[in-house]
């Protein structure tokens, strides 16, 4: 039996809101969260809004281990590395199948790789150039014969590598990377799709899941809301077990369910090389030293004065902070002598970002900050949902992003202004900044952390990036109820090890609210 929110807010009505469900409650676990429309083809995504789910219905040869999200075996058993570095060699577990039954394989890994290179605009696609014959296929320019990924039985799979590549098993956990079925209805992962529909997705156990024994939950629902006041009903009577959606904190009952830490992310805005002016740095160097820093990251609780998001061994960096009006103008008025632009001719820049994502103050800030050079800030907003996908496309000049790290590691953020990376939407390109991220590659891990430093001091001289902050994750969850979730700076809480306490499952502090909201009051009566 399907167990929707309605269904189990009418079963606490009728128990009057006093207990949790019964026995098999500890088999369910549902997930409040913002309302959103999902890509759930790992392929197609880069939205961080659809990776949680994608971690319970996909998996590749490695997975994140839920407490530090280092990689930790999945469809792989073992690895071998070559002498050279160059060919890696894959064990693939015996007993992995898909959803439908079948036997997951060797050829298998091999044939969503290809089809994840021949997917046009696949976010992620480019991160396999490091494998022989990988980037000219996917531009079109080789054939799928030549690219050296290569089944030799079905249990054992091997990649040849253009150049050394330490990082490949972090990349690899990352859901793009996962084995897909042709059928998309058919799943890799501890759970598949089970039902669908406006705001609510259902998840059911995969009974072919090669560790099946090891995931607690037989059904993980993801309900859609955006009512903060209803969201915190619905935790505090215990129909959620957790919530990633906003929340009214004040009407939550248990404070120490609400969980909040720094996110291996960054908030930036970056240029995009557009033929426009914006693309000669001393344009950009003389906006740069105008930017009133301290206000425009006033409020903000982690600020950001570097692209990457600081890791425990990686090189501090020399960021942006200080503000120097006076020299903006004389650099700005040297760039217009070297290039020939009268000093009266007004330079537009053109800002596009979706609504609502900058306020009015910080954009009032840029706008007066960069008038005295002669620049006039415009502005032009876009849905959301059309806006990260044509980023590449736009004629604008300044865009807005918030990046999550996929893995742990500066590569990261730094993989989106590799020249040839299908994840710069930059266009941006400097030979100096690639051939550092090249040698990092081939580096220990001491010494490519420096080179990473290196390549991310070249891409803040070249002022393309304005860093702003590093956004904080909030998650409310009972942590004394449910367990196998951990706080983590990528926010990913992979689905197999969500389980609930047995013994744990009452609800004390039910307390009816003043009013129950609308929408649930609505549920119910419908139901009833």
């Amino acid at each position: 039996m399907k167990c929707t929110i309605k269904k189990c807010a009418v079963l606490l009505a009728v128990l009057f809101f006093s207990t949790r469900i019964f026995a098999d409650e500890l088999k369910r676990f549902t997930i409040i969260e913002a309302v959103r429309e999902h890509d759930l083809n790992p392929q197609t995504t880069s939205y961080a809004s659809d990776a949680q789910m994608l971690t319970g219905l996909y998996e590749g040869l490695f997975t994140y281990d839920p407490v530090n999200l280092s990689p930790t075996y999945a469809i792989a058993t073992d690895y071998r590395i070559s002498r050279d570095k160059k060919r890696w060699t894959f064990t693939i577990n015996p007993n992995a199948c898909f959803s439908n039954g079948e036997k997951i394989t060797a050829s298998d890994v091999r044939d969503s790789w290809l089809r994840l290179l021949s997917t046009p605009n696949a976010p992620y696609a480019s991160l396999l150039d490091v494998i022989v014959g990988a980037e000219a296929y996917r531009n079109g320019k080789g054939s799928a014969d030549e690219v050296g990924i290569y089944a030799n039985t079905a249990e054992s799979l091997s990649i040849h590598l253009v150049k050394p590549a330490n990082y490949l098993p972090k990349v690899l956990c990352h859901s793009a990377f996962s084995i897909v079925h042709r059928n998309p209805t058919v799943y890799s992962g501890p759970f598949y799709l089970d039902d669908m529909e406006a705001g609510y997705y259902s998840l059911k156990k995969n009974d072919y899941y090669w560790d099946k024994d090891n995931v607690a939950l037989d059904e993980i629902v993801f309900f859609q809301s955006d009512d903060e006041i209803e969201n915190a009903y619905y935790f505090n009577t215990g129909i959620a077990d957790w919530v990633t959606a906003n929340l009214d904190t004040v009407s939550l009952i248990d404070k120490s369910s609400f969980h909040y830490n720094a996110e291996f992310a960054t908030s930036y805005f970056f240029f995009k090389n557009n033929d426009s002016i914006w693309n000669l740095p001393e344009f950009r160097t003389a906006l740069f030293e105008a930017i009133p820093w301290d206000e425009l990251r006033k409020d903000y609780y982690v600020q950001a004065q570097t692209f990457v998001y600081p890791l425990s061994g990686y090189p501090d960096i020399n960021g942006y902070s200080y503000t120097d009006a006076a020299e903006a103008k004389n650099l700005m008025d040297a760039a217009r002598e070297k290039y020939g632009i009268p000093e009266d001719k007004k330079l537009t820049l053109l800002f596009e970002m979706p609504e609502n994502s900058v306020s009015s103050d910080r954009l009032a800030l840029l706008s007066d900050a960069w008038a005295p050079l002669g620049v006039e800030l415009q502005i032009r907003t876009k849905k959301t949902y059309e806006y990260y996908g044509y980023v590449k496309e736009s004629n604008a000049d300044l865009f807005i992003y918030t990046w999550i790290g996929d893995f742990a590691d500066p590569l990261a953020f730094l993989e989106l202004f590799r020249g040839d990376s299908t994840l710069n939407d930059s266009l941006w390109k400097n030979e100096e900044y690639d051939r550092l991220l090249n040698e990092a590659a081939e580096a220990n891990e001491e010494e490519r952390y420096k080179l990473l430093g290196q390549a991310e001091t070249i891409l803040m001289d070249s002022c393309m990036v304005i860093p702003v902050h590093h956004p904080v994750i909030t998650n409310v969850i009972d942590k004394t109820v449910c367990g196998g979730w951990t706080e983590n700076a990528f926010d990913i809480h992979p689905l197999k090890y969500l389980y609930k306490k047995p013994g744990t499952t009452t609800v004390p502090n039910v307390v009816m609210t003043p009013a129950v909201p609308e929408a649930l009051e609505g549920h119910l009566k419908k139901a009833l």
